[in-house]
């Protein structure tokens, strides 16, 4: 099992050097938790394509931070932590063409239409994926380059 999240805020996360975390009602991160996700795949609509997707990233899971500076969050919410310098966490390079929007978009649709139309909002944000759309998104995903995420920033 790994987890859908839709970054909203990736370039002002990075630019504030906010890695390594993000943020996570507390009920929604203990489901997905006691799952023992693998990766984090981050998610995000494509400056003038409202409705679709495109796939930023692959991360690898963790139960903790691995990096320095990792913020407590207020009461009710919680991080869900990935590592950033894991040679499995990777930015994809080309995955802002319009046929890997569409592909993207395609697969992602019927698999989590709950987010779509809650266009990606607090917990719709976030969702398990099952190990057959796992395999889907990789077979996807394998079509696009990528580089290490520490050097795509």
């Amino acid at each position: 099992m790994d987890v859908f999240y839709y970054w909203k805020n990736i370039d002002q996360d990075i630019k504030e050097g906010r890695i390594g975390w993000f943020q996570s009602g507390k009920e929604e991160l203990n489901k997905l938790k006691a799952r023992h996700p693998n990766y984090l795949w981050v998610f995000k609509t494509p400056p003038g394509r409202k409705g679709n997707l495109q796939l930023f990233a692959r991360l690898a899971w963790t139960d903790g931070a691995t990096t320095s500076g990792a913020k407590l969050r207020p009461a009710g919410e919680s991080n869900i932590f990935y590592d950033p310098t894991n040679p499995k966490s990777v930015w994809y390079t080309e995955s802002d063409a319009d046929s890997a929007v569409t592909e993207i978009t395609e697969w992602a649709r019927p698999h989590l239409p709950q987010a779509f139309t809650s266009n990606f909002q607090g917990k719709n944000g976030q969702w398990a994926i099952e190990r057959p759309q796992c395999l889907e998104l990789e077979k996807i995903a394998a079509k696009f380059s990528s580089v290490p995420f520490p050097t795509g920033q």
